[in-house]
């Protein structure tokens, strides 16, 4: 399916939550294609392959009411491996529509290589989750790809920093995070080596939006070094890769 028809299922459906009560975000790739007007042409210029599945975030509290939008409404069927994860702690709904879209909500929380929580989040931007949260869910991937690299660098090419504007990314919630969990910040502080080591390959990129990206890049990293750090976070550095610092996000699922 085309990504931006994709990206429209994924609006009605947020919208139709909405009608319902639910709360419904998206995020993934759909919601970097959702936040990026200027340097939509990049999206296709570095060859960022499409997505199949539409992503949510949303609350548990809303979980009954989203089996009634999708189930019995909308006609999606339940991924019979849901309450099985649900058993182990793992909040996440998926369902199948004949189409072949997937639709996965993760509930109050993105529980994977890190853990990142939206209690009370989802409130900050509306039809995805904000900016800072969307940079974040690619910078605590552990083994980054090179479609969430691509989203990291569209991500920094299209957005400024700030906190007053949804079209901005919130640094200081970044920092917040990454100054009182070490784990989280050297994941975060790798990926971003990556991709800055990354861009230098994409020569279709012109001198300019290079530059703007490198610089995002380079203001976070000396941001995330500069920042006072927790007692939490120096105890666990001294450890450092020693011992293991994220989850296998195949673990998480299972």
């Amino acid at each position: 399916m085309d990504p931006d028809e994709l990206l429209e299922i994924g609006l009605q459906l947020v919208e139709q939550g909405a009608q319902m009560g639910i709360t419904l975000r998206i995020l993934g790739h759909l919601a970097v294609r959702e936040h990026t007007k200027k340097n939509r042409d990049l999206i296709d210029l570095i060859k960022r392959v499409p997505t199949h599945d539409i992503d949510f975030m949303g609350y548990s509290k809303d979980a009954n009411q989203a089996n009634r939008l999708f189930i019995d409404t909308l006609g999606y069927k339940p991924d019979p491996s849901v309450a099985y994860s649900q058993e182990y702690g793992v909040k996440r709904l998926i369902y199948h529509h004949d189409s072949g879209i997937m639709a996965e909500i993760f509930l109050d929380e993105l529980h994977m290589a890190h853990h990142l929580e939206f209690k009370d989040r989802l409130q900050l931007d509306y039809p995805t989750i904000s900016l800072v949260d969307l940079l974040l869910s690619k910078l605590q991937i552990q083994q980054l790809t090179e479609k969430d690299t691509k989203d990291i660098i569209i991500l920094l090419a299209e957005h400024s920093f700030g906190s007053q504007d949804r079209e901005c990314i919130d640094i200081d919630y970044l920092l917040k995070l990454t100054r009182e969990d070490w784990g989280l910040f050297f994941t975060a502080h790798t990926n971003l080596h990556k991709a800055s080591a990354f861009l230098k390959q994409l020569t279709v990129i012109n001198s300019s939006t290079r530059n703007t990206i490198e610089k995002s890049i380079e203001t976070i990293i000396k941001r995330m070094d500069s920042e006072p750090k927790t007692l939490r976070w120096k105890t666990r550095a001294r450890i450092g890769t020693r011992m293991k610092w994220y989850e296998e996000v195949d673990d998480v699922h299972r």
